[in-house]
């Protein structure tokens, strides 16, 4: 994955034209432009982004369980 960066607000990995070089106080960290910009909006805006990444993210560890599921399940009937 060396064309992506993963974002430490989203805590996902995306393209890097996407990202920036955020300061925080740990120093300076990936950061999507849109988490940048939702973060600029009001509350309610900032709220419903933060609920749409978190359906994005509980999707994507489902999918990820259910492929380890099926990986476990091959080992097991495979000889």
């Amino acid at each position: 994955m060396s064309d992506t960066k993963f974002c430490y607000c989203c805590r996902v990995h995306h393209p890097i034209e996407q990202m920036r070089l955020f300061p925080t106080r740990q120093g300076y960290r990936w950061r999507c432009v849109r988490s940048i910009d939702a973060a600029v909006k009001s509350v309610d805006e900032r709220a419903a982004f933060g609920q749409q990444q978190t359906a994005i993210n509980r999707e994507a560890a489902r999918r990820t369980a259910e492929f380890a599921q099926r990986l476990r399940h091959l080992r097991t009937v495979a000889p």
